[in-house]
Protein backbone atom coordinates (compact mmCIF):
# COMPACT_ATOMS: atom_id res chain seq x y z
CA UNK A 1 0.00 0.00 0.00
CA UNK A 2 1.12 3.78 -0.45
CA UNK A 3 1.57 5.89 2.23
CA UNK A 4 -1.26 9.30 1.34
CA UNK A 5 0.25 12.47 2.06
CA UNK A 6 -1.82 14.95 2.93
CA UNK A 7 -1.87 18.59 0.87
CA UNK A 8 -1.84 21.71 2.44
CA UNK A 9 -3.74 24.88 2.30
CA UNK A 10 -0.66 26.62 0.99
CA UNK A 11 0.72 23.54 -0.99
CA UNK A 12 -2.89 24.52 -2.96
CA UNK A 13 -3.05 28.04 -3.24
CA UNK A 14 0.75 28.10 -4.44
CA UNK A 15 -0.41 24.65 -7.51
CA UNK A 16 -3.78 26.99 -8.01
CA UNK A 17 -1.46 30.66 -8.18
CA UNK A 18 1.10 28.82 -10.54
CA UNK A 19 -1.72 27.35 -12.66
CA UNK A 20 -3.20 30.77 -12.72
CA UNK A 21 -0.07 32.28 -14.39
CA UNK A 22 -0.14 30.05 -16.78
CA UNK A 23 -3.47 30.48 -18.05
CA UNK A 24 -2.82 34.09 -18.27
CA UNK A 25 0.68 33.53 -20.97
CA UNK A 26 -0.61 33.56 -24.75
CA UNK A 27 -1.20 30.47 -26.42
CA UNK A 28 -0.24 31.72 -29.90
CA UNK A 29 2.74 34.33 -30.93
CA UNK A 30 1.50 36.95 -33.66
CA UNK A 31 2.96 36.42 -36.97
CA UNK A 32 4.87 39.41 -38.03
CA UNK A 33 3.02 40.21 -41.00
CA UNK A 34 5.40 41.73 -44.12
CA UNK A 35 4.67 44.83 -46.09
CA UNK A 36 2.35 44.71 -48.84
CA UNK A 37 0.03 42.21 -47.05
CA UNK A 38 -3.89 43.52 -46.36
CA UNK A 39 -6.89 42.50 -44.66
CA UNK A 40 -10.31 42.83 -45.52
CA UNK A 41 -10.87 45.09 -43.18
CA UNK A 42 -7.81 47.09 -44.00
CA UNK A 43 -8.54 47.82 -47.43
CA UNK A 44 -12.42 48.48 -47.00
CA UNK A 45 -11.27 51.13 -44.79
CA UNK A 46 -8.54 52.60 -46.85
CA UNK A 47 -11.06 52.39 -50.32
CA UNK A 48 -14.32 53.42 -48.72
CA UNK A 49 -16.31 50.68 -49.69
CA UNK A 50 -18.14 47.99 -47.62
CA UNK A 51 -16.02 44.86 -46.04
CA UNK A 52 -18.46 42.58 -48.41
CA UNK A 53 -18.03 44.23 -51.36
CA UNK A 54 -13.95 43.84 -51.33
CA UNK A 55 -14.26 40.31 -50.00
CA UNK A 56 -16.05 39.55 -53.27
CA UNK A 57 -13.98 41.82 -55.41
CA UNK A 58 -10.28 40.15 -53.44
CA UNK A 59 -11.81 36.53 -53.84
CA UNK A 60 -12.33 37.29 -57.68
CA UNK A 61 -8.86 38.75 -57.87
CA UNK A 62 -7.19 35.85 -56.30
CA UNK A 63 -9.22 33.35 -58.73
CA UNK A 64 -8.03 34.93 -61.66
CA UNK A 65 -4.36 35.26 -60.45
CA UNK A 66 -4.33 39.51 -59.74
CA UNK A 67 -3.65 38.85 -56.24
CA UNK A 68 -2.66 36.06 -53.47
CA UNK A 69 -3.82 34.50 -50.53
CA UNK A 70 -2.02 34.02 -46.72
CA UNK A 71 -3.00 33.16 -43.63
CA UNK A 72 -1.24 35.32 -40.91
CA UNK A 73 -1.62 35.06 -36.93
CA UNK A 74 -2.80 38.60 -35.44
CA UNK A 75 -3.28 39.91 -32.30
CA UNK A 76 -7.48 40.58 -32.17
CA UNK A 77 -8.50 42.18 -28.99
CA UNK A 78 -7.90 39.26 -26.46
CA UNK A 79 -6.73 36.58 -28.51
CA UNK A 80 -4.72 35.58 -31.75
CA UNK A 81 -6.29 34.23 -34.48
CA UNK A 82 -4.97 33.49 -38.20
CA UNK A 83 -6.58 35.82 -40.97
CA UNK A 84 -6.72 36.27 -44.06
CA UNK A 85 -3.79 38.54 -45.96
CA UNK A 86 -3.92 39.70 -49.44
CA UNK A 87 -1.41 41.39 -51.92
CA UNK A 88 -1.70 42.08 -55.36
CA UNK A 89 0.24 39.99 -57.60
CA UNK A 90 2.89 42.15 -59.76
CA UNK A 91 2.30 41.32 -63.79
Amino acid sequence: MTKKTKITAEQIESSLSAFCRQLGKPNAVPDVVPPGWFTVSDLANESGRAPVTVSQRIRHMVKNGEAERKDFAIQLEQVVRKTPHYRLLKK
